[in-house]
This record gives C-alpha cells, sequence and structure tokens, in this order.
C-alpha cells in the first residue's frame, strides 16, 4: 500500500464513529454533485457567458445538433467577430510600459558546461554517447556483463580512457567482448 492510503485508513480508525460518518457524508454529497453536474450540463446547446448572455451570436439560430448550416458557410470556420458579448481582450501589463524596447539578440555561448560523471546514472565511458551502462549496477550482479547482455547490450568499445567496471577483462578496448 502506498503511504497516504495507510495515512488515511489509520485517521480513519482513529477519527471514531463520528467522524467517519462525517467523512461518508462528505463522499455521498460530493458523487450526488458530480453525477447532478453531468446530468444537467448534459447536452444543452445554449453556452452562457458570465453576464447570462448566450455564447451563440444574437441573429443566427442555435442549430441542434444534426442540423444543416446556412449554404456558403462552413461549420468549423470560426467566427471572426467573436461570439456576442465575448470579453475585450486582455493587455498584459509588461505591454504598456512606455520606452520599453525589446533586447538585442546576444551572442551564443562558446564554453562547454563541465558535468560531473554519472550525474545521470550512466558511465558514458562505454560505447557511444547514447549509450547508458549504469553507474551503479543493482545489488546482487555478480556477472556484469551477463547482466547487460540480458538486457540488449552488445560488445562495447571503451571509449573513456578507462574500464570503471572492469568489463574488458583482456585490456583489447572492448568491454564484454570475446574473451571477457
Amino acid at each position: 500500500m502506498s503511504r497516504w492510503f495507510r495515512a488515511v485508513a489509520g485517521w480513519l480508525r482513529a477519527s471514531g464513529r463520528r467522524g467517519q460518518l462525517g467523512i461518508a457524508a462528505v463522499l455521498v454529497v460530493l458523487v450526488v454533485g458530480v453525477v447532478g453536474v453531468l446530468v444537467a450540463g448534459g447536452g444543452d446547446p445554449d453556452i452562457l457567458w458570465g453576464g447570462g448572455t448566450s455564447a451563440a451570436p444574437a441573429d443566427e439560430p442555435v442549430l441542434e445538433s444534426g442540423g444543416e448550416s446556412e449554404p456558403g458557410q462552413r461549420d468549423d470556420a470560426p467566427d471572426p467577430t467573436g461570439p456576442v458579448g465575448s470579453p475585450p481582450p486582455y493587455v498584459q501589463p509588461f505591454a504598456e510600459q512606455p520606452g520599453a524596447k525589446p533586447r538585442g539578440a546576444r551572442p551564443s555561448p562558446t564554453a562547454g558546461v563541465e558535468i560531473a560523471e554519472g550525474t545521470d546514472g550512466c558511465d558514458h565511458a562505454y560505447g557511444d554517447r547514447d549509450v547508458c551502462v549504469p553507474w551503479r549496477f543493482p545489488d546482487g550482479v555478480t556477472d556484469r556483463c551477463g547482466w547487460l547482455r540480458e538486457r540488449g547490450f552488445e560488445p562495447l568499445k571503451i571509449t573513456g580512457g578507462r574500464d570503471r567496471h572492469g568489463l574488458d577483462r583482456n585490456d583489447d578496448g572492448t568491454a564484454c567482448g570475446a574473451g571477457d
């Protein structure tokens, strides 16, 4: 069980009969409320804005589902004027700063970023850049090459200049290859 479930179960046991009945009543009210919203708001084509006005344009009738649209008008075409009673567009406050000018382009950084080895959990001294030999093998793994083979790894060229895991026993530059 997860920790939160155990915590809730322990709290319910400790809260007594009265607390359990209160929680059950709250859950029943929530379920009834959700079902009521789903039933009441299910198929009404008249969507209302905050002021109680219809979202449909006043001069056009609201089409029932499956109804025909006017000739020459696409059903999926957006209304360029927007619905009647729509709120005005919101202008972000930073756009009203007088005299503010956009910054010019900055040069790209040329220096590389130094990231400590093993940060991503991979030892990248084996194979290509996209190969992830685990930095730490799982507990109990004695045959590391066998563990890698079971997961689809083929013999890996040692590219990092070191064999931290000791996977190249014959020193031929290939980890978990023939003779290792």
